[in-house]
């Protein structure tokens, strides 16, 4: 199971926190990335509209491990934080 970006639904800033509409194959999802995800998933530290485009496939790749591993949230919506950036790049690497 892969999440997917909606081409017809760009991704966005609300509320200090970034968002990504996305769907698979049986729902639609809204990954909401929080702003210290946002800052910390890169040096400088940014949280601006442009670090959510240039990292949207990064934060697409850690919602669908968190869906893979059951802790999506309620109501369709799964949350990036900068904890679960960490455990994925962990997961990947091997560690």
């Amino acid at each position: 199971m892969s999440l997917q970006r909606r081409p017809n639904l760009p991704p966005f800033i609300r509320d200090e926190n970034g968002h990504i509409p996305m769907a698979d194959e049986t729902a639609n999802w809204l990954v909401i990335v929080t702003r210290e995800a946002l800052e910390g998933v890169a040096s400088p530290p940014d949280a601006s509209e442009e670090r959510l485009l240039e990292y949207v496939d990064t934060f697409g790749q850690v919602a669908t491990y968190k869906l893979e591993h059951g802790r999506a949230g309620k109501e369709e919506t799964i949350w990036v934080q900068m904890e679960d950036v960490a455990e994925w790049r962990s997961a990947r690497s091997g560690r």
